[in-house]
């Protein structure tokens, strides 16, 4: 069993936090492989860890990136045949055992179906924020934009306690490594939209969303009042 996990970052302080907590908190850290796009402002292989042998890591200089479709089609080309895919944020921090949880979760539903949906918060001051009991996190339309959505936390389903779902989440997908080439992904997509078009083409091409009973993944977002200079579009590359 191996697992591939898709990782674009743009100038982000967290990725190497973020690989190493995967790896650390894996069952079986040997079957990781990290495919990489680091978009950054210098190279920083030099940074990575002592396994990196088990990372695909390429370099792109910051004012030549050109958006998150584009940064994630160049890391399918990464991939080489690995069983599962796990595509995610450079900021995430992980559960015990996410490995073994997630295959599990994967092997109750039919074979083309994705596990997805936006994570539990963490935080540097107050770590990660687990979701209740009984509870799963599911996608909805955004009221007020229509390339989005908007997640709520809701009661498990019947039998597996799995939610199917018509809205992915681009920064939580966890599915066979065959679905890139099934469904590869657009690299003219910059932004807004990205989850959106991807969730219709997938389910165009017989794959089913669902969104899982246990969530061992978490993100960090974006508050009110934080530093946006470090976006792509927040222009301040050279």
């Amino acid at each position: 069993m191996t697992i591939f996990l898709s990782v674009a970052a743009y100038n982000d302080p967290e990725l190497f936090n973020t690989i190493i907590d995967a790896y650390t908190k894996a069952d079986d850290p040997s079957s990781l492989v990290f495919g990489i796009l680091d978009q950054c402002f210098e190279d920083r292989y030099e940074c990575l860890p002592d396994w990196k042998n088990q990372i695909r890591y390429a370099w792109m200089k910051d004012r030549d990136a050109r958006g998150v479709g584009f940064a994630r089609a160049l890391i399918q080309g990464m991939m080489e045949g690995e069983d599962y895919l796990l595509q995610i944020d450079s900021h995430m921090r992980f559960d015990q055992h996410w490995d073994t949880s997630l295959v599990a979760q994967l092997n109750e539903l039919p074979w083309k179906s994705i596990l997805t949906t936006y994570p539990m918060p963490w935080d540097p001051e107050t770590g990660v924020k687990p979701l209740p009991d009984g509870k799963t996190i599911k996608l909805y339309q955004h009221q007020k934009y229509p390339l989005r959505s908007t997640a709520k936390i809701v009661k498990t389903g019947d039998g597996n306690g799995h939610r199917r779902g018509s809205r992915l989440a681009a920064g939580f997908l966890f599915t066979r490594g065959c679905l890139y080439d099934h469904v590869p992904y657009d690299p003219h997509i910059y932004f807004n939209g990205e989850e959106h078009f991807y969730a219709l083409r997938i389910q165009a091409a017989g794959w089913s969303i669902y969104h899982p009973r246990l969530v061992p993944i978490y993100h960090l977002y974006k508050k009110s009042g934080d530093d946006l200079s470090i976006l792509h579009w927040g222009g301040t590359t050279d």
